[in-house]
């Protein structure tokens, strides 16, 4: 999602140009940086602005009691953040699509001044229906690369702020985009350029998913072709979520154990049956297949399931 900041024209660049990394801004800094009335600003989490070529997003760790509380943690020192969208209004979602550009602001209570974060990369999310919040997994590398100075520096975050991206946030920036990048690549060569189900060779469609999820894999897991699925949307999404999985020594689909008519009904208006399966198993995907059957299908959490520490295990691999 980077890019448009170097076009060294619009909110984007303008932002980059007066934000510092590391550097404290109250809800009126913001405003008046990004150029727009503070109320504006001050009543939601999430802001783009009509033909913006970026949007913000304001997160406080620790909400008040009748605030919504939606879920957001950072993981300081992996430089991950996860944080949940709105339930109602798809400001986030409708511009990570669009691939522009995410500026994070964090705070730990309300009251308090925002840090600047720098610019979000998502590396996992679940996009959800209108009325649940979606989820999201960012890395946040220019804030990473940030610390990695501050520490081989030995100074404090308020001593010397340093400027927005430097060598370094460049070539992180760049290695994140190449593995993507290699990542679908290899995963279109290994499924010969169709979805492994359903046969469509439309490559623009399809989408390149982990087997084993990226934030539970190991570096060379994460661009593994081996541990890719070229699948159709329909498919990718039930597969993310856990909803199907797939045999590892034959392909066939594996569906809800408990199938309730409601669940039959739509799988059935997407085409989604048992008679479904991959067109092959490529040799070294099965263990990740048999990772995704025990670990990812159709997982429910126990009664005394805190889904915080799952979070946070999880960012913390990130």
């Amino acid at each position: 999602m980077y890019g448009m900041a170097e076009k060294q024209q619009g909110v984007s660049f303008k932002l980059h140009k007066a934000l510092v990394i590391g550097k404290e801004y109250t809800t009126k800094d913001i405003a008046f940086i990004r150029g727009i009335d503070f109320n504006a600003l001050r009543q939601t989490g999430v802001f783009k602005g009509e033909g913006s070529d970026a949007f913000i997003i304001l997160v406080t760790l620790h909400k008040k009691a009748e605030a919504t509380q939606y879920m957001d943690i950072l993981n300081e020192e992996s430089a991950c953040l996860f944080w949940e969208g709105q339930t109602e209004r798809r400001i986030a979602e409708n511009a990570l699509r669009d691939g522009l550009d995410c500026h994070v602001f964090i705070r730990e209570f309300s009251g308090n001044p925002y840090t600047y974060y720098g610019r979000a990369v998502v590396i996992r999310s679940h996009i959800n229906s209108p009325g649940v919040p979606s989820q999201f997994f960012f890395d946040l590398p220019e804030y990473a690369a940030f610390r990695e100075r501050m520490h081989a520096s030995d100074i404090s975050y308020n001593e010397e702020p340093i400027s927005f991206l430097g060598t370094t946030e460049k070539q992180r920036i760049q290695t994140i985009r190449t593995k993507q990048q290699d990542f679908r690549d290899g995963a279109i060569k290994l499924w010969h350029g169709k979805c492994a189900v359903t046969g469509v060779d439309d490559t623009s469609w399809l989408i390149a998913s982990h087997i084993k999820p990226w934030r539970e894999s190991s570096s060379q897991e994460r661009v593994d072709p081996k541990n890719s699925l070229l699948l159709s949307p329909n498919y990718d999404k039930l597969f993310d979520r856990g909803v199907i999985s797939f045999n590892p020594d034959n392909g066939k689909i594996i569906l809800p154990e408990t199938l309730t008519y409601p669940l039959w009904k739509n799988l059935y208006r997407l085409g989604i049956d048992d008679e479904k399966h991959l067109e092959f198993v490529p040799d070294g995907t099965d263990k990740y297949l048999d990772y995704h059957r025990k670990r990812i299908y159709g997982y429910k959490p126990s009664p005394d399931f805190d889904v915080n520490n799952l979070v946070a295990e999880m960012l913390s691999v990130c």
